[in-house]
């Protein structure tokens, strides 16, 4: 049976990463806003979901989660480096550049001062990060959850371990493969989340339209705890802020999406919110040609012009690459609307 706040929250979130990946400045508040809490907002959302039955064995939820994740992951960003190839973005850059990448991104991040031929173009559609993260994430907390029964020793457990990666991140550089730190990190929202699923669906389903006064009072409480962060590349600020935000940031999605009713337009961006992730580099050709496709409207000293121009164009243009994806590419993402169906 489809949650409609769910499905709510995961398409507002989409949204907030193509706004984000446009033009934004980084000393906006809207910006730090965005950050202190969108990409949490997917794993909550995933571990919301997350169903353990004993009758399924390990190996079958880790094909599982291979296929849901894994396959698109390495499917969408072949897709990509082939265009980067054929517009020269890439074009010093080898497979075996490529082959490396799709295992330790970071490899292309460039943050030990190398280039490793990608000619200055190193975001390999980097919006993908987080899929092989939510697949290692599933694999921490199936083990856990396995092991650990008490909801009391699981959670301090996380916690624990979330810290210790929060130290980590203060004093080290180094990045794991497919973000397996950022990964653990996540797995104690995954595991609040799944904890205490119960208590916020009978939360949430109190939740009315008079409710919307807080808003205001919420988004207030945040803006005077912003926590400066970048989870994609393990930075965090201050670890209560970081979790108090992401439960807040979480909140307010949640009395939002429980009072937008249903309808066929949102119901097109839920539905393909994933491919719209996964294409939303667009954005590149966008920026590259954003004064011919504004119409020459465009005003640099706007920026906050600029940014919704991209914003509004990416989403135009990612409409037929839609349309595309559903009719000629289903078999890539039978996992995911298998999942959501």
């Amino acid at each position: 049976m489809r949650i409609n706040w769910i499905d709510n929250i995961r398409w507002l979130g989409i949204l907030l990463i193509v706004l984000w990946h446009t033009v934004m400045p980084e000393w906006s508040i809207l910006t730090k806003y965005i950050f202190s809490f969108h990409v949490v907002l997917f794993f909550i959302l995933s571990w919301l979901l997350f169903k353990q039955k004993k009758e399924i064995t390990f190996s079958v939820f880790l094909k599982n989660k291979f296929v849901r994740l894994i396959i698109p992951f390495i499917f969408f960003n072949i897709i990509f480096f082939i265009i980067a190839k054929l517009e020269w973005k890439l074009s010093t850059t080898r497979i075996i550049d490529f082959t490396v990448w799709m295992i330790y991104w970071d490899y292309l991040w460039d943050n030990w001062g190398y280039m490793n031929n990608t000619g200055g173009f190193n975001l390999v559609n980097v919006s993908t990060w987080f899929l092989p993260a939510l697949f290692l994430t599933s694999i921490y907390y199936y083990g856990i959850n396995y092991i650990f029964k008490n909801k009391l020793i699981k959670i301090i457990l996380l916690i624990l371990l979330s810290l210790l990666i929060f130290i980590e991140s203060k004093y080290t550089i180094f990045r794991l493969p497919w973000s397996a730190e950022i990964a653990l990190m996540m797995t104690l929202f995954y595991g609040l989340a799944h904890t205490f699923k119960d208590e916020i669906f009978k939360v949430i389903d109190k939740i009315k339209l008079q409710h919307l006064w807080a808003i205001p009072l919420i988004l207030l409480l945040q803006y005077y705890t912003l926590n400066s962060v970048n989870i994609s590349t393990n930075s965090y600020w201050n670890y209560i802020f970081l979790i108090l935000n992401s439960l807040v940031g979480f909140l307010t999605f949640a009395i939002i999406s429980k009072n937008i009713w249903s309808n066929k337009i949102l119901s097109f961006f839920w539905k393909n919110s994933i491919i719209i992730l996964w294409f939303e580099w667009i954005k590149v050709e966008i920026i590259e040609n954003i004064h011919f496709l504004s119409f020459g409207l465009l005003q640099y000293n706007r920026w906050y012009f600029e940014w919704f121009t991209q914003f509004v164009i990416t989403i135009v243009f990612l409409i037929p690459i839609i349309w595309i994806v559903n009719k000629y590419l289903p078999f890539i993402i039978w996992g995911w609307y298998k999942k959501n169906s």
